[in-house]
């Protein structure tokens, strides 16, 4: 099987490692600095992440449409040949449970990010590869994969639209392609969490990595104040509804986020509220205009799930 190759469009030769091409602006050079930091040595969140599974269950990897689209990869990839690209691949967690054992023989996989950590993924397999690039941009591939994935990472794009477009462009016809982006939140929430960025944002990230511990405290004591808010009636424009919240989800959930789990404790808990909180770009959407992005891509909707956090699209590019 001769996987998807690589290729530089100027001088047709294959590249070990593509760097990132001529950074659009500021924006970029700043997610390429936070993401380094979240997925560096110096954090250690993927070490503790990749350790410590009753925590990994309330990430984004364990919820939503995803297991079930890997364990299908993995299947079809054990009766014939299946080539993934993995567009901002973080710290390399697809790839770790696309790869897990029994390793499908006949799985090819490239993994695209625009942080530097890239390097410290462990990668044994030689059907796969990572490179860094701007997600954002067209691969530079001649080749079609049959699956793009694109988890929680759509939105950080500075036009996730245009990043989307790139990324159907690399599928097969036919081949399946999966994103999720955050969901609208109340006005309230979405309100403080813009006006918050707007001073977070800037930050070098090792200071807005220590201002967001008030954040993980404030959650923290939140969750360990006892009682109840009690909402008799519906308030739609607020987006409130009737019935009883316990204090830090309800603050949590229409005014502010707060992240704390007992779980991940106070220092990787930060890395949840430094993912929200300083990357430049953050869109979020309502389901019917994640659904709609995609089909003015081009794309046709086979399934969709949503909880408080994100949407789950999972699309096929039509023959």
């Amino acid at each position: 099987m001769d996987c998807p190759s690589i290729i530089d469009p100027a001088t047709k030769e294959r590249l070990p490692r593509i760097p990132v091409p001529n950074l659009l602006a500021d924006a970029l050079n700043e997610t390429a600095a936070h993401y380094s930091k979240q997925w560096g040595d110096d954090t250690g969140y993927t070490k503790f992440i990749r350790n410590a599974p009753e925590a990994a269950k309330h990430t984004m990897a364990r919820q939503l449409g995803w297991p079930d689209l890997f364990d299908r990869i993995r299947t079809e990839a054990t009766i014939r040949d299946v080539s993934v690209y993995d567009a901002a691949c973080g710290f390399g967690l697809i790839h770790r449970d696309l790869f897990a054992t029994p390793t499908p023989d006949r799985l090819c996989y490239v993994g695209a990010d625009i942080h530097e950590a890239l390097e410290s993924i462990e990668n044994p397999f030689p059907k796969s590869r990572f490179v860094r690039f701007d997600v954002s941009d067209r691969l530079p591939t001649e080749d079609k994969f049959d699956f793009v994935v694109c988890r929680a990472a759509l939105h950080h794009t500075p036009d996730p639209e245009h990043t989307l477009r790139n990324l159907a462009s690399v599928l097969k016809l036919g081949g399946t392609l999966a994103v999720s982006v955050y969901t609208k939140k109340s006005p309230m929430r979405d309100a403080s969490d813009d006006y918050l960025r707007s001073k977070i944002t800037p930050m070098k990230p090792d200071d807005a990595f220590r201002l967001v511990r008030q954040f993980t405290s404030l959650g923290r004591d939140l969750q360990e104040s006892s009682g109840q808010i009690v909402i008799k009636e519906d308030l739609p424009f607020l987006g409130i509804k009737a019935g009883r919240y316990p204090i830090q989800p309800f603050i949590y959930d229409h005014f502010l986020k707060c992240w704390f789990n007992s779980e991940f404790g106070e220092q990787w808990s930060d890395i949840v509220n430094f993912d929200w909180y300083h990357p430049p770009f953050a869109y979020r959407y309502t389901l019917q205009e994640a659904i709609a992005m995609n089909e003015r891509c081009g794309l046709n909707i086979l399934k969709t799930e949503s909880n408080k956090a994100q949407h789950y699209i999972e699309s096929i590019k039509p023959t």
